[in-house]
């Protein structure tokens, strides 16, 4: 279930009120991009993809605001960039000379990004290399639009200042560009001299690995399966593959419509928790492809119920931030994990209706 409603506030507080990027990548962290896009088109200066496919179904949706296909930009797929109108990120002066050159090819001028490297060594120029910037900045088929970077410890205020420090002077170095959009801030690292705030995990009411201090995120999905039979088991009987758990007592034991092949991960068996008839149960034995099993004792039928697996019910919660903990991960991890055999469920748009996809 995804509350549409939810996203637009939790982007609204979050913005201030300033320009800001929706990160929708990896389908929106697994809440569904053209329906938050669809939600936010008015809200968003700009949407934040990963590749080339997560733009184009974007532009087949009529999304209006730019879309910016973020990361060092990838030739190959220069030519489809350009043909959907996406914004192009290039982290060296070859694949700009490049983007530059399928532009020239078009005869268009191509919009672009330039990433920049300020201390996560992932991908960007390096925040020193001045003349390959500016040199990428008069390539005459590209329009440089924005430059950005990406803070990668921002729960590390030494660290967040040098990385911050390195792209203040990268700015002064280009304060002549006037046109240009520069980005710091992100989710985990936000509100940094005005910067354009680019809006990630935080949006969905998942908090990032730093804090964000002063909002109140309003929690966006619930991921709930189906209660699909209840047995009893006797003391010293096995449930599940292998010889995992085996009763230690007579107990009463639901199967659950959702396993590892909808994005319940199998790791999570060791210390996880549903909810069931408002009550925490523990999962028992491995997690299934498609079914896992948890302990119902004194829940009455429990058959027909849903198992919450992420949200509220019955005044329990469990949150995705304590899957992750269960797993040893991050939320983001969990909720990109759903998988698209889950229907998802809309809610609190601005019409008020509720759709399935």
């Amino acid at each position: 279930e995804i509350n549409l409603y939810n996203i637009k506030e939790n982007f609204r507080r979050l913005a201030g009120g300033n320009p800001a990027v929706a990160v929708i990548k990896a389908d929106a962290y697994g809440h569904g991009a053209v329906r938050v896009a669809r939600t936010l088109d008015k809200d968003a200066l700009a949407f934040a993809v990963s590749n080339v496919d997560e733009a184009e179904a974007l532009k087949t949706a009529e999304i209006s605001s730019p879309v910016v296909i973020l990361g060092d930009g990838y030739p190959p797929e220069f030519d489809r960039a350009l043909e959907c109108g996406a914004v192009v990120s290039v982290g060296n002066l070859k694949n700009a000379i490049l983007l530059d050159e399928a532009a020239r090819r078009k005869n268009i001028r191509a919009r672009a990004v330039i990433c920049v490297d300020t201390g996560m060594h992932r991908d960007g120029f390096a925040q020193t290399d001045i003349s390959g910037i500016c040199a990428a900045l008069e390539l005459k088929n590209i329009y440089v639009a924005g430059v950005y970077t990406h803070p990668f410890c921002a729960d590390d205020e030494e660290l967040l200042a040098l990385q911050k420090r390195k792209f203040d002077e990268l700015k002064k170095c280009l304060s002549g560009r006037r046109d240009i959009i520069f980005s710091f801030a992100s989710s985990a690292a936000a509100g940094n001299d005005g910067d354009v705030f680019r809006i990630g995990i935080s949006m969905y009411g998942l908090s990032p690995s730093g804090t964000v201090e002063g909002k109140m995120l309003l929690p966006a999905l619930s991921f709930r399966a189906a209660v699909l039979s209840v047995r009893h088991i006797t003391r010293g009987e096995y449930v599940g593959y292998g010889k995992v758990f085996r009763a230690e007592r007579d107990m009463t034991v639901a199967t659950v419509a959702a396993g590892y092949g909808d994005g319940v991960p199998r790791s999570y068996a060791k210390d996880g928790y549903v909810i069931v008839g408002g009550r925490r149960a523990k999962i028992v034995g491995n997690i299934c492809m498609d079914a896992f099993m948890a302990c119902v004792d004194g829940i009455d039928d429990a058959k027909g119920e849903y198992a919450t697996i992420i949200g509220d019910f019955g005044g329990e919660s469990i949150t995705a931030e304590e899957v992750a903990r269960g797993c040893g991960t991050i939320n983001y991890e969990i909720v990109c994990g759903i998988s698209k055999r889950v229907p998802r469920i809309y809610m609190g748009s601005d019409e008020d209706e509720q759709n399935q996809i």
